[in-house]
Parts: structure tokens; C-alpha cells; sequence
């Protein structure tokens, strides 16, 4: 897959994740296709676009069949296009008018001469405004959210950052980060440690900890920062056919139990605590996380490490003999150059039998880039070294 059909097969398994688990809440296959196909949603270009249940059926039994490569093929995407000076409009008003109906906001727009009353029609600009926050004061509104909770380990595991204390190396300090894993079901702390970057590394490192002790989860449900909001992310849940669910914005109260857990965090380890270094930290916090998770929790009425033992796990399996680290890899389409090289953010690296000017498939992961493969059959590429190529001069083959 090119980047661009990757990005339209990511787009289409987001529409079907919800089928992937439905089982789960008990409801049948056709009403959860019905529900999907009500919806309207939108794509990374900004159009508005809705698909039958019929197609979301078809691209369900070709993601089951052929994984997210199925969903990658051609077809006719038809959507309602918001022009693009509409859509400026429209956030201009929104910010100098916070207190403007949905109708006065379209209608100034009408009286601006940037809609002419009928195209784009006037329910595809509430779809708009409602996707893209732009209605009465979102800041100021009260939003509302049911409490929930899952009947078994591994339905959902939510996850998050926490700001953590600064440390001291040397002359100077710098910030640490608490990023925490945790099963929604149990309480139980699927995956966590502190670190110095709230990234997409420290992200991926402990999803696949925590996939390679547990198994895979079948929702991920995360808030809409930069790590979670990643093509990485969304990649590799969809290769896991795990369903990544996002925070609504504006409605925090979703993340209400890792925020309840943060607070503990606060209170109980890193109130009255001093850390001479990150893995002391670490190394305090591990020793504290066992304790918590035999503490019994009065939400739960007993201990999560007791919570967790005595539910089902819904996680699937990964086998002992499988690479994990191949369902977490990124991979790029990379232009093969006339001296028999490819470029990869920044590094060079020799395709030697690779035709110029065809494009080839890399897998790699983003903080090892000394590791990357090329192709289905996964071939070592190797980074250019000119000083060692150069010596090849010394030992010419045929030469006399």
C-alpha cells in the first residue's frame, strides 16, 4: 500500500471497529450496521460522507478475510465538499460571534455571499459546524456523560499521560511523564512507568508490554493528544483489530477512572517522595504499584490484582512463537533513487536488485532506525557507508 491507500483503509476499518466486538454488548450485527450508517462522518480531506450498511458490510468481510490491506483497494468515495472559503467563513464568524445560533451563523454567511442558499445544502453545514465544535459557546457548555463499566478484563483499556516530577541531572533538570495502561474492567494497571517524553514511543513501548503479557485488548480508549492521535496508532490497532476510541472533545469524563487513578498517584506516591534519579523513580513506583493493586479499591469491594484474577479475559492471545514486534512496525513506500538507495527520515540506505525508480515497501520502527526491512520478505536493508564502499577500490573484482 502507498501512503494514500493506507490512509483510506485506516479510514474505512474506523468505520467498522465498532462490528469487530459487538458481541460484547449483546446487540446483533444489523442494529449496530444501521447505527453506523446514520452516521456521517469525515474524512482527513474535510468531506462530509456517509456509506450504507451494505458497504460497511462488504468492507466488515474483507477486513476479516484480508486484514487492513483489503480496505486498501479503490472505490468511489462520494461526499458533499464544504468549500474552502466557506469553511473559513464559517470559523471566522464563530470566533468573533461565540454567543451566534448554528442559524444566525449560516445565515450571516448567506448574507456575506459565501452560500448561495442551496449548495452545500443547509443540513450538510450543521453536519459541519456540529463535527468541528462550531456550535453556541462549546467551551461553556455542559456536557453531560453516562458511567459505565465492562463485564470482563480486556473489553477496554483506556490510557493516559500524567506531568510528573522534575529531576536533577548534573547541573540541570528535566521533566518526567507517567504514562499508565489501564483495564477498565478491574482497576488493574495493565502497563505503566515514568519517562522523559509524553511521545509516541513511550506510547507504543508499553501497549506492546502490555499485549505481549496480556494479550490483545478489543477497545483502546484514549483522549485526542498528539501520541494517540498518531498514524502509528491507528495502524497498529487496526493490524491488532483492537477498536480505537477517542475522548469526544470537550467531554473529559469519559477518562474519569485513569483521572481518579492519577489523583491516587498524587496523593499516595508522589506527595511525600524524593527520587534521586528516573530509575529510582521507576523503581519506587513498580514496588508501589504492587501494593496498590493488592489494596482493596472500595469502588471494586476488593483488591484489582483480585478483581482481574476472577474476571474472564476477553484479550486475545498473541502465540509465544510470534514476533510481536511485526505487529507494531510502521511502514513508508520509498522511492528507489538511480544509485540503488532509499531515503527514510533522513538515513540512506542500500536496495541493492531493487529497479530504479520503483517504489518499495520499508517496515521499520521510529526509534530504532538502524533496523529496517524491506519488502513482504522482510530483507535487512542496509544503511549507506561511503568510506566502505570506497574501499572496494582497493580490492577491484577482475582486476589485475
Amino acid at each position: 500500500m502507498d501512503d494514500k491507500q493506507q490512509e483510506q483503509a485506516l479510514w474505512r476499518y474506523g468505520l467498522i471497529c465498532p462490528l469487530l466486538h459487538r458481541q460484547s454488548n449483546g446487540r446483533s450485527q444489523h442494529e449496530v450496521l444501521q447505527e453506523l450508517a446514520s452516521k456521517t462522518w469525515l474524512t482527513a480531506d474535510g468531506v462530509a460522507q456517509q456509506r450504507s450498511a451494505e458497504t460497511l458490510r462488504k468492507w466488515l468481510y474483507r477486513y476479516q478475510s484480508g486484514g487492513l490491506p483489503a480496505l486498501a483497494d479503490g472505490s468511489r468515495a462520494a461526499g458533499t465538499q464544504i468549500p474552502d472559503k466557506l469553511r473559513d467563513t464559517l470559523f471566522e464568524l464563530r470566533k468573533a460571534h461565540p454567543r451566534w445560533t448554528t442559524q444566525v451563523l449560516i445565515e450571516a454567511c448567506q448574507k456575506q455571499g459565501q452560500w448561495n442558499g442551496q449548495k452545500p445544502a443547509r443540513a450538510t453545514l450543521y453536519r459541519f459546524i456540529k463535527q468541528h465544535q462550531l456550535g453556541r459557546d462549546p467551551h461553556r457548555a455542559q456536557t453531560t456523560g453516562r458511567a459505565f463499566s465492562f463485564e470482563a478484563f480486556g473489553q477496554l483499556w483506556m490510557a493516559d499521560f500524567l506531568h510528573g516530577p522534575k529531576l536533577r541531572q548534573g547541573r540541570h533538570k528535566f521533566k518526567t511523564y507517567l504514562h499508565a495502561i489501564l483495564d477498565d474492567h478491574s482497576r488493574f494497571v495493565i502497563a505503566g512507568g515514568f519517562s522523559k517524553t509524553e511521545g509516541v514511543v513511550t506510547l507504543m513501548t508499553d501497549l506492546m508490554t502490555a499485549v505481549r503479557r496480556f494479550g490483545i485488548p478489543q477497545r483502546f480508549y484514549v483522549d485526542n493528544g498528539a501520541a494517540y492521535g498518531s498514524r502509528h496508532l491507528k495502524l497498529v490497532c487496526a493490524r491488532l483489530g483492537t477498536q480505537l476510541v477517542h475522548t469526544p472533545p470537550y467531554r473529559p469524563q469519559g477518562r474519569g477512572k485513569v483521572e481518579r487513578w492519577f489523583k491516587t498517584v498524587r496523593e499516595r506516591f508522589l506527595c511525600d517522595r524524593k527520587f534521586a534519579s528516573l530509575e529510582d523513580l521507576n523503581g519506587q513506583f513498580q514496588t508501589w504499584l504492587s501494593e496498590y493493586h493488592g489494596r482493596i479499591q472500595t469502588s471494586l469491594g476488593m483488591s484489582p490484582l483480585k478483581k482481574r484474577l476472577a474476571s474472564d479475559s476477553r484479550c486475545t492471545p498473541v502465540p509465544q512463537v510470534a514476533n510481536i514486534e511485526a505487529l507494531f512496525r510502521m511502514e513508508r513506500r520509498c522511492h528507489v533513487y538511480a544509485d540503488g538507495t532509499i531515503r527514510l527520515f533522513r538515513n540512506i540506505y542500500e536496495v541493492p536488485g531493487c529497479p530504479v525508480g520503483s517504489r518499495i515497501t520499508t517496515y521499520f520502527m521510529p526509534w530504532d532506525m538502524d533496523v529496517v526491512y524491506l519488502g513482504e520478505d522482510l530483507t535487512p536493508a542496509k544503511k549507506l557507508d561511503n568510506v566502505a564502499n570506497a574501499h572496494r577500490f582497493h580490492h577491484p573484482k577482475g582486476g589485475r
